[in-house]
C-alpha cells in the first residue's frame, strides 16, 4: 500500500531540509557558484530565506545593479546567520528622469535609496524607474506611476515568497525572480492580482480600470469576488466595481522587417541616424491585428535599465530613426499595443552603436582618437589584429582601416580613417 504524506508532513520535512543547510554562527564556509544561482536563490538555500542575500553582497563585494550576475565557479564566502534578516525590503536601482520616494519624507530618488514598508515611489511624466526587492525579484515603473511598498512577505505555511505593492496610479511590470515559487501581488482601486513566477505587467488607467498582461508564467486577477486565471500570452482588465473580462490573446511581438546590427562614425560633424523598420510577423497588417500603436525603447544596455528613449507611437509609423547623442553601444526595442490598450511582448532587441573618430595633424603624420565606449574595434591591415584602446600615430601616408561592432556575435562594420562615410558591413575580419 503507498503511504501519503500530509500536508504537515511535508512541510515540516521541508523545514528539517532547510535546517540543515543553515550556516552556525561559529562556522565559516565556502560556496562554489553553479550556473543558474542567484544571490536569492544562494542566500534561500543556506539561511533558508532570500532576504539575507545583503549578507552575501557584503561579504563578497558583489557590487552593481541588481539582480546579479553570478559566474559559475566563483567562490563566495557564506556568512554566519544573524538573528533576524537584515537591509531594506527594497532598493531602487534604476533612475530615469524624473523619480521622487516617500520614506517619509519626499525627496528625489537616487539608485540605491534603500525601501520600507510603507514607502513611495513616484515617477513623472517621461520618467522610469526600477525597484528590485530582497529575493531580486524586480518592478518596473512606467511614467506617472505611483506606488507604495509593501515588502516581501515570506508565508511559512505555504513556502511561497511574496513581493506585495499597492499601485495607486499608472503602470508597473514585473519580473519574479528565479525561484519558481516566487509571487507578486499587486492591489489596485480595481482588483487584486497575483503574478506566479516569470513576468507580466498591472496598469490602472485614469478610470481606475485594472488591465493585467501576461508575458511568461501565470496570474490570477480578483475584482467583484470572481477570480480569473490568466496564462501567458494572454490579457484581461477589471473595471471598478466589475468582475474581469474573460482573457484575450495579447498582440504578437513585432519583427524587424530592414536594419541591421551596425556601427556608424561621428567624424565630427555627427554621425548619421540609425534607421530599421518593423512590422507585425509574417507580414501580417497591423490594422487587422488591432493595433493602435508601437512602444519603441531604445537603450544603452541590453537589459533595458538605462534607457534613453520611451515612446508611444502611431501604428502608421513603422519606422526607427535613431541619432546617439554620445559615443556607444545602444539597444532598441518595440512592442505592439492593442486598440484597448494591452501591450505584447518586446520583439527582439537591435543592437547599434557610435564611434567617434578625431585625426588631428602631427609632425610626421596624424594622430587618430577612436572614441568607442561599449563597442569592440581592431585595426586591421596585413598585420595581427590590434585592438583599438587609445591614440594611434600614422605616418604620412599611412593607411588605417578599422572593424568595429557591437558585439562578438554581431557583424562588424569597415571604417576607413580616411574615407566620408563606412565602408562595408561584413560578418568577419578581412
Amino acid at each position: 500500500m503507498k503511504q501519503v504524506l500530509g500536508l504537515a508532513s511535508i512541510l515540516a520535512a521541508a523545514a528539517v531540509m532547510t535546517a540543515a543547510f543553515e550556516v552556525r554562527a561559529d562556522e565559516v564556509v565556502r560556496y562554489t557558484v553553479k550556473k543558474g544561482d542567484s544571490c536569492a536563490s544562494i542566500a534561500r538555500h543556506f539561511y533558508g530565506d532570500s532576504r539575507y542575500a545583503e549578507l552575501l553582497h557584503e561579504a563578497n563585494d558583489i557590487q552593481g545593479p541588481q539582480p546579479h550576475a553570478l559566474e559559475a565557479g566563483r567562490v563566495l564566502v557564506i556568512p554566519p546567520k544573524p538573528t533576524a534578516p537584515t537591509g531594506p525590503d527594497a532598493k531602487l536601482t534604476a533612475v530615469r528622469n524624473h523619480v521622487e520616494i516617500q520614506t517619509p519624507q519626499t525627496k528625489p530618488g537616487r539608485v540605491n535609496d534603500p525601501l520600507y514598508r510603507g514607502n513611495r515611489v513616484a515617477t513623472e511624466a517621461v520618467s522610469a524607474a526600477a525597484v528590485t526587492f530582497r529575493d531580486e525579484t524586480q518592478v518596473r515603473l512606467g511614467e506617472r506611476t505611483l506606488v507604495v511598498i509593501l515588502g516581501d512577505a515570506n508565508r511559512a505555511a505555504s513556502l511561497r515568497p511574496t513581493v506585495e505593492t499597492n499601485l495607486v496610479t499608472g503602470n508597473l511590470r514585473a519580473w519574479m525572480s528565479k525561484s519558481p515559487v516566487n509571487r507578486v501581488a499587486v492591489a489596485t482601486e480595481a482588483a487584486q492580482v497575483r503574478m506566479i513566477g516569470g513576468e507580466a505587467a498591472v496598469s490602472s488607467d485614469e478610470k481606475k480600470t485594472t488591465r493585467l498582461a501576461v508575458y511568461a508564467g501565470n496570474s490570477k486577477i480578483t475584482a467583484a469576488r470572481k477570480t480569473e486565471d490568466v496564462s501567458a500570452g494572454y490579457g484581461t482588465k477589471a473595471e471598478r466595481g466589475k468582475v474581469p473580462e474573460v482573457p484575450k490573446p495579447l498582440p504578437h511581438a513585432p519583427t524587424w522587417t530592414s536594419g541591421v546590427p551596425q556601427v556608424l562614425v561621428d567624424r565630427g560633424t555627427g554621425a548619421p541616424p540609425f534607421v530599421a523598420e518593423f512590422g507585425m510577423p509574417d507580414g501580417a497588417d497591423a490594422a487587422k491585428a488591432h493595433v493602435g500603436s508601437w512602444h519603441v525603447q531604445i537603450a544603452r544596455d541590453a537589459a533595458f535599465d538605462d534607457i534613453v528613449v520611451d515612446h508611444v507611437v502611431p501604428r502608421e509609423t513603422q519606422r526607427v530613426e535613431a541619432s546617439s547623442p554620445s559615443p556607444g553601444r545602444y539597444f532598441v526595442r518595440v512592442s505592439a499595443i492593442d486598440e484597448d490598450r494591452f501591450e505584447g511582448p518586446y520583439g527582439r532587441p537591435l543592437p547599434f552603436g557610435m564611434v567617434k573618430l578625431d585625426a588631428q595633424p602631427t609632425s610626421n603624420g596624424r594622430r587618430v582618437t577612436l572614441e568607442a565606449s561599449n563597442v569592440t574595434c581592431v585595426r586591421v591591415g596585413n598585420v595581427n589584429l590590434q585592438a583599438v584602446r587609445s591614440s594611434i600615430d600614422l605616418r604620412k601616408g599611412e593607411r588605417m582601416l578599422v572593424r568595429c561592432a557591437v558585439s562578438d556575435t554581431e557583424p562588424t562594420t569597415l571604417i576607413d580613417v580616411d574615407a566620408d562615410a563606412n565602408v562595408s558591413h561584413a560578418g568577419g575580419e578581412s
